[in-house]
């Protein structure tokens, strides 16, 4: 008889109990190359992480007046608003001789970087609603926001800015993903060395950018990008900002190092 015939009898070891053994150790080898090739460190919690909100009252919320909810209720805005969520941004006017303007916001998650060292979740529609003086709905609009972002000077200085950071879909399942992009500054010298550590909520996650050498520098106006696996005991939300650390090398050798604040887009 074949000694496989066997398999699982007598005083040889039991086949679920090896494959238990296998899967266990396939797992750890999985965990200790990714705690190797990301650079993630475990330790520390997710020190000066900020909790974020869009700009207005939100809709639903309790602190409305009823002037408010009654405008949110009336079809014109309801026809406009199909079914979105409007924050309430305030009230001007009069905008003729008994009525004013109630401004709402609607926010698509799209998160942008002005001067590439902050976010700043822009609206992506505005609903105008004309009201009178008794709350009678005159009018309602839909139209593309525009004011909201006060251009200011940025930092010359800074040698990147942040594109985005995105939460992407992961190739292990339930094992987190967060994808980084980069550029380099129009107007400044290319960049032969690039690292970024971003504080989360448990611990910080590095990104090497390998492809950034002197021999293959990032040159001015130009981007990269790289993803990296966030293991278990880091976490994050899209709810909050975090400190980055963004350090490296110029093409003459200057080193640079500063801090950025980001947000994670496409959170599930």
């Amino acid at each position: 008889m074949k000694g496989s015939d066997k398999w699982g009898q007598g005083s040889g070891p039991r086949a679920d109990i090896v494959v238990a053994i296998l899967l266990v150790a396939s797992v750890l080898g999985v965990a200790f190359y990714y705690l190797e090739t990301s650079g993630l460190t475990s330790s520390g919690q997710g020190v000066g992480a900020a909790t974020i909100s869009t700009t207005g009252i939100s809709c639903g919320s309790e602190s409305l007046t009823q002037a408010v909810q009654a405008v949110e209720r009336d079809p014109s805005f309801t026809a406009l608003s199909d079914g979105l969520c409007y924050n309430f941004l305030g009230q001007s006017g009069p905008s003729g001789n008994d009525s004013s303007v109630l401004t709402f916001a609607h926010y698509n998650g799209t998160i942008t970087y002005p001067c590439g060292t902050s976010p700043e979740e822009l609206p992506d529609s505005e609903i105008q609603v004309v009201v009178t003086t008794s709350g009678v709905v005159v009018s309602a609009r839909l139209l593309a926001p525009a004011g909201f972002h006060q251009a200011s000077a940025c930092d010359p200085s800074i040698p990147l800015r942040v594109v985005a950071v995105d939460d992407v879909e992961s190739t292990i399942p339930a094992v987190p993903q967060l994808n980084l992009t980069l550029a380099a500054s129009a107007g400044g010298r290319p960049i032969t060395a690039l690292r970024a550590v971003l504080t989360l909520d448990g611990g910080s996650q590095s990104f090497q950018f390998k492809g950034v050498t002197s021999a293959s520098p990032l040159v001015p106006d130009k981007a990269v990008s790289i993803t990296e696996i966030v293991l278990s005991g880091v976490s994050f939300s899209s709810s909050e900002v975090y400190p980055m650390t963004v350090s490296g090398s110029l093409d003459h050798g200057q080193p640079f190092t500063y801090v950025v604040h980001v947000q994670i887009a496409r959170v599930p």
